[in-house]
């Protein structure tokens, strides 16, 4: 019954808390077994006695498989435990490799970003130089090209105009 519970079970636990306990389970006494050689009046059993008790001698056996499937039930389950932590070591080397490989990730990609946040300050610098510079240029081209500078133009062209008509 122990093998049959055991492949048709879904654990190896189950045929253990799955199998049936003793007929008599309402019966007092029926579950403890005096382990003494004497008989309640303290006599040694004689063998007619043993051989009208064979429902103790199964009793007996019963209790000695049920040992059997319950140590084996715990070996299963220390074997259980045993691959459970192999695979727990498994992965959690796997995941410090992954975390060490994004830590070197996110150290280069910071590096990338210190150096473009680098250049950026670098372009925005050149940019307002080069809008100082034109601010300049603007200002020199409009001084000398600008409207008073006209206006000299114009004078002077209607002051040649008028020497050259007498």
């Amino acid at each position: 019954m122990s093998d049959q519970a055991l492949k048709s079970g879904g654990s190896p636990t189950a045929s253990v808390l799955m199998r049936p306990w003793q007929a008599n389970v309402g019966r007092t006494g029926d579950k403890v077994i005096s382990l003494s050689a004497s008989t309640q009046e303290g006599t040694l059993p004689s063998s007619e006695s043993v051989g009208a008790s064979a429902s103790p001698q199964r009793e007996w056996m019963s209790a000695i498989e049920l040992v059997q499937e319950a140590s084996e039930a715990i070996r299963i389950t220390e074997e259980r435990a045993v691959d459970l932590e192999n695979q727990l070591k498994h992965v959690i080397t796997q995941a410090e490799d992954e975390i060490k490989s994004l830590q070197q990730k996110l150290a280069s990609q910071q590096t990338l970003l210190n150096q473009s946040e680098e250049r950026a300050r670098r372009g925005e610098a050149r940019a307002k130089e080069a809008e100082a510079w034109l601010i300049r240029l603007h200002d020199a081209v409009f001084t000398a090209f600008g409207p008073k500078s006209r206006s000299k133009l114009a004078g002077n062209q209607q002051n040649g105009a008028d020497s050259v008509d007498p």
